[in-house]
């Protein structure tokens, strides 16, 4: 049996096998018994061995697919690694990483996402401050990336079935442990706390323009969690709905990616079904980089607003100057 979810390090042997072995009233051998080649049922078909790798999907990305994207396997024992990786070697064609255990394939997995979480929870933190500051975030970045070592994160909403949730696993098994990890969970309230920001700022450059919050109309451009992509799991656009809501605002959301159906049964929004008449709403918000709002460019994305409005770039998508305000 081979995982590829994304769980804490143990989790693999210590957690599912057990619920294996009841399940199936098979017995879990870490290796393949004495006299018995591995992958060979033998004369004792009532056990079981384990694999895990974990997947490695970049959803919307048409350049990083499965069999392009270098793969992580293990197994319980060297002779079940190496079965697990000849499995995966059959379609893989960018290569395979053979783990020493499948605690260690367990831990890399979750570390890629909580390195990747803190680095934007560092953009978003420090995109507060220049906030405050006054300084375009973008710009910046753009400065400090012409260092050939500078890594090119941006701040944004941190969503999705992965970044978003694989630290907590990292977490829950420390804490077990005894070990606080400030870092990790500090990273984690940062990214978590961004869809209110945006909407906070949003409120305060409407009131700035002297736009009237209360029953306002704002538009919400995009609800997946990431651009030219359907995927709604643990979108923090919804967040920044919901903090809206808060200021008796009357938000519409409108993204041609998404299954309307499926936005009403996880989150309970009536999403537009086409884009909306022109001159309609106080506000509009891009929060995220579909190409088709990308295409339409800020100019046409303004006629949908009324004259005296607000037009906010949540991914810093267009030009500086044709918008009041961006993360």
């Amino acid at each position: 049996m081979i995982y590829e979810s994304t769980v804490y390090p143990g989790c693999t042997e210590e957690d599912c096998a057990p619920v294996l072995e009841k399940a199936s009233g098979l017995a879990y051998l870490p290796s393949p018994p004495a006299g018995e080649g591995p992958g060979e049922r033998g004369s004792n078909p009532n056990h079981f061995h384990l694999g895990y790798s974990p997947e490695r999907i970049n959803p919307g990305d048409p350049h990083h697919r499965l069999t392009t994207i270098k793969k992580v396997t293990s197994g319980s024992s060297p002779a079940i690694a190496a079965i697990v990786d000849a499995l995966y070697r059959q379609i893989i064609t960018a290569g395979t990483h053979v783990a020493s255990s499948i605690r260690v394939a367990e831990a890399a997995k979750v570390i890629e996402n909580t390195q990747r979480d803190l680095n934007i929870a560092l953009m978003n933190e420090l995109a507060l401050i220049f906030g405050k500051l006054g300084i375009d975030t973008l710009e910046v970045l753009e400065a400090a990336g012409s260092k050939w070592n500078f890594l090119p994160f941006r701040p944004g909403l941190v969503g999705g079935h992965c970044i978003g949730v694989d630290p907590y696993y990292r977490t829950h098994k420390a804490i077990a442990l005894g070990h606080h990890p400030e870092v990790i969970l500090a990273g984690r309230r940062i990214n978590d706390r961004m869809g209110a920001h945006v909407a906070e700022t949003v409120v305060k450059l409407m009131l700035q323009s002297g736009i009237g919050v209360c029953n306002s109309r704002v538009l919400v451009l995009g609800l997946a969690f990431k651009e030219n992509c359907p995927d709604l799991r643990n979108t923090k656009v919804a967040d920044i709905i919901d903090a809206l809501r808060e200021y008796s605002i009357r938000v519409d959301v409108y993204d041609p990616w998404v299954d309307r159906t499926e936005a009403k049964h996880e989150y309970r929004l009536d999403c537009l079904a086409a884009l909306p008449d022109p001159g309609t709403y106080d506000a509009i918000i891009l929060a995220v980089a579909h190409r088709e709002f990308i295409a339409m460019g800020p100019a046409a994305i303004r006629t949908l607003a009324r004259p005296k409005c607000v037009i906010y770039d949540v991914k810093a998508a267009l030009p500086a100057d044709q918008v009041d305000g961006r993360l």
